[in-house]
């Protein structure tokens, strides 16, 4: 062992540049492959946390008209299969009908406190399907009685700054009380439900109509699925009656989604985090590759070494060393690089916690947090160790000790071969990442700016309160008295917002039964005209007294039949709109239902300001809140910032995805700097026999450029189609799709051409400068 580590230090005194520099190559690997690890391990853990996690599952319904699934049912449709079905009997209801409310806190001198928080019905057995840890109080009594709340430690102490809550009122949407009632401990941020303030329903058990609830079930181990789902189907006869002839199940897919699957499941989802699994895979191939790339890069730089290092080993061959033990040593030397280089990783991945990359990652960059992954990325650093150090082991002590005198190993085919198939590889690694950048660069910009077909500029909008759907007109009449407001409308809906109404209904239309779904929302009279909506067939003027509804041209579209003076459940379509994006732009825009009620368009306000007044009529919209319902806690928030932070999930990976794939784009064009030395320093001879019969400077760089170049050109050739197929695939998931234009893949070859070739020019000009008498001397 002291006889290795002697030979590890000999390497590194005599190729002290060179070692610094695998060294640091590889540590910068391993900081982006811990990092990386890092945010993957967060997403694919997503609910993991719960005790029973692999037994629970959620119940998903899809129309046969429906692409998508839901996961909602009515509660009295639940109580059916709770009650009927003994092998979901451990079950629970979710409803989470808003991203997030105004909770008002008023503190013993009167002053208050405001807060957004996610709040959610539910009943009693939540608590044991998730096994959620009750610190304080009676959650049975929370989840039972009106008025009552069930939260977490985390909201307790910011909301009160204790824990010690029982007791201790707040204000929802700054009009209704509600008391404490328990407390539960925290899980953990990766997790469907993120800490949610929990209470009873208000629902009754008739109201077949209102399909609001997700429901969870406990599983039995080894219960057959398909087994379930048809006594699913069986109970439809119970509901039919109990639901006037009503069946709940019938043309529906029926599927239960595991709980750690929800994350990234393609499903309809309210108000919960989703993953993009492709853009995660993406980041786990990049970690892959980066650590791929650094083991290339050292075998370069070992194949680099090698000539001098074979004439070293053949003397300790001639002092009596075996081919086992030196083969032993030169792989031991290997992991002792490649453990160090781990250690120096684990550095970097903590400094890079302290910079902007952390605002990106969904969890702490902190390596010591995280000391089970560690552990592992640590052992794997040894398997790297070995792996980059058996092939140089094995080749240096292959040679015959008469080819060893001659000098001439370094130039053997195989080992030309070998260092030209590793530098095609990087190179067609750092020409398909720099295209893949590219590409996803182009295809989040264009969702990002995708016109909405909707008037977006200079609105605000605020989530109401009880004060203000009383007050409505009142509230509106009141902002409209400043010039620096232009307009004033309400919705049910918030734009952009993916938890929208979804209504269903089956009825005759023109002779034939059709099953239409879409999305719906309530509007204010001057709603089409404050957005700039067109209207295509129908009278553009709105009135309060309007009874006819308006859908989009994809309902037209999807359904087959025009709808215009059709009624439809008792409901007569009076106009076709164009199509705009009321969800975010990831989906596609589905059919869309509009209906003028003021009595239940109140959930949202949008104001309209003038641009050139913008702080004035901030200042007189909240002084106007404040004014008709003081104990209100939210406030205004421009549309524009509401549609852009839709995409924040998908910037955050993008943002990854560059940060780490320009690093192991660099890993992968340093594997040049390896051989350029390489090359430089075993042409020497031919160089230099080359200018002494005339050859001039530029003609030598000419001639250690050449091969480098048609490495990139392969590369290119290689890396296109792969490229090509990868991104095809990435961008089937989206609505909206940015084209495979040429010119990209084209600027990712000239790209790594450029780097290349400013790479290796000036240690190509160094050796034509070389005074050939001098390298001949030497030689």
């Amino acid at each position: 062992m002291i006889r290795i580590y002697r030979n590890f230090l000999n390497v590194l005194q005599r190729s002290r540049s060179a070692s610094i520099l695998n060294i640091m190559g590889l540590s910068v690997a391993f900081a982006v492959f811990i990092a990386i690890l890092i945010q993957v391990n967060y997403e694919y853990s997503y609910n993991s946390s719960f005790p029973k996690a692999d037994r629970i599952y959620r119940l998903e319904l899809r129309h046969s008209s429906e692409a998508i699934y839901q996961a909602l049912l009515p509660l009295p449709g639940f109580e059916i299969i709770r009650a009927e079905i003994p092998e979901l009997s451990v079950s629970c209801l979710v409803d989470k009908p808003w991203r997030s409310a105004n909770f008002t806190v008023v503190k013993p001198d009167g002053n208050m406190d405001f807060f957004e928080e996610g709040p959610a019905y539910a009943d009693t057995n939540v608590v044991r399907v998730f096994d959620l840890e009750v610190v304080a109080g009676d959650y049975r009594q929370a989840l039972t009685m009106p008025g009552q709340l069930f939260i977490p430690l985390s909201v307790a102490q910011k909301f009160f700054g204790e824990t010690d809550v029982i007791g201790r009122t707040v204000l929802f949407n700054g009009a209704r009380e509600m008391t404490v009632a328990a407390v539960y401990r925290d899980v953990p941020q990766n997790s469907t439900f993120q800490n949610v303030l929990y209470s009873a329903s208000f629902s009754s058990g008739t109201q077949w109509a209102q399909w609001n609830y997700e429901s969870y079930y406990v599983i039995p181990e080894g219960t057959d699925m398909e087994m379930l789902v048809d006594k699913l189907r069986g109970l439809d006869k119970i509901v039919a009656g109990k639901n006037s002839g009503e069946k709940m199940f019938a043309d529906h897919d029926l599927m239960f989604l595991p709980l750690k699957d929800i994350y990234f499941a393609d499903v309809q989802h309210w108000h919960e985090p989703a993953g993009n699994r492709m853009m995660t895979h993406i980041l786990l191939l990049i970690g892959i590759l980066v650590l791929v790339v650094a083991i290339v890069n050292f075998v370069n730089f070992s194949m680099a070494l090698a000539p001098s290092r074979i004439k070293s080993l053949n003397t300790q061959k001639t002092f009596g060393a075996g081919n086992r033990f030196l083969r032993w040593c030169v792989i031991s030397e290997a992991m002792i690089f490649s453990f160090l280089a781990f250690l120096l990783g684990v550095f970097w991945c903590y400094l890079l916690g302290q910079t902007f990359v952390q605002e990106v990652m969904y969890t702490s960059l902190n390596p010591f947090v995280h000391s089970g992954l560690l552990a592992g990325v640590g052992s794997v650093s040894l398997i790297v160790g070995v792996l980059a150090g058996c092939y140089p082991a094995f080749y240096m002590t292959s040679f015959s000790p008469a080819l060893v005198l001659k000098g001439s190993q370094a130039l053997s085919p195989r080992g030309i071969f070998l260092r030209n198939t590793l530098m095609v590889f990087q190179y067609t690694v750092a020409v398909a990442l720099i295209i893949g950048i590219l590409f996803i660069g182009r295809q989040l910009e264009m969702v990002k700016n995708r016109p909405w077909g909707i008037e977006k500029e200079h609105i605000v909008y605020l989530k109401s309160n009880k004060d203000m759907v009383q007050k409505r007109t009142a509230f509106v009449n009141e902002l409209r008295q400043n010039p620096a407001v232009t307009d004033v409308t309400f919705a049910s809906e918030l734009i952009g917002d993916t938890g929208m109404q979804h209504w269903f209904f089956d009825d005759m239309i023109d002779g034939e039964q059709k099953r239409i779904e879409c999305d719906v929302s309530m509007i204010a009279p001057n709603y089409l005209n404050f957005f700039g909506i067109e209207v295509i067939e129908g009278d553009r003027f709105v009135s309060t007294q309007d009874s006819m509804v308006m859908v989009n041209e994809t309902f037209k579209k999807t359904y087959h039949f025009d709808p215009m003076g059709k009624e439809m459940a008792g409901m007569r379509v009076g106009r076709i709109l164009k199509d705009f994006n009321i969800l975010p732009l990831q989906q596609s825009i589905r059919p869309l239902l509009l209906a003028v009620n003021e009595e239940w368009a109140g959930n949202y306000f949008y104001i309209k300001i003038n641009g050139a007044a913008r702080n004035e009529a901030l200042t007189h919209i909240r002084k106007t809140i404040r004014e008709l319902s003081p104990t209100y806690g939210g406030d205004v928030r421009f549309l524009n910032d509401h549609l852009n932070s839709l995409y924040k999930g998908e910037e955050r990976l993008g943002t990854l995805v560059n940060i780490f794939g320009l690093a192991t784009i660099l890993l992968a064009l340093m594997g040049v700097y390896g051989l350029v030395l390489f090359n430089s320093k075993y042409k020497a001879k031919e160089i230099g026999v080359r200018k002494v019969n005339g050859a001039t400077n530029w003609q030598m760089i000419i001639f250690l450029n050449r091969d480098f170049i048609r490495m990139v050109v392969l590369s290119f050739v290689l890396a296109c189609p792969l490229s090509w197929y990868a991104i095809s695939v990435w961008l089937s998931g989206f609505a909206y799709k940015t084209s495979l234009s040429v010119w990209v893949f084209l600027l990712a070859g000239v790209i790594v051409l450029s780097i290349t070739l400013l790479t290796i020019s000036w240690q190509s000009w160094k050796a034509a400068n070389a005074n050939p008498v001098e390298v001949l001397k030497n030689e």
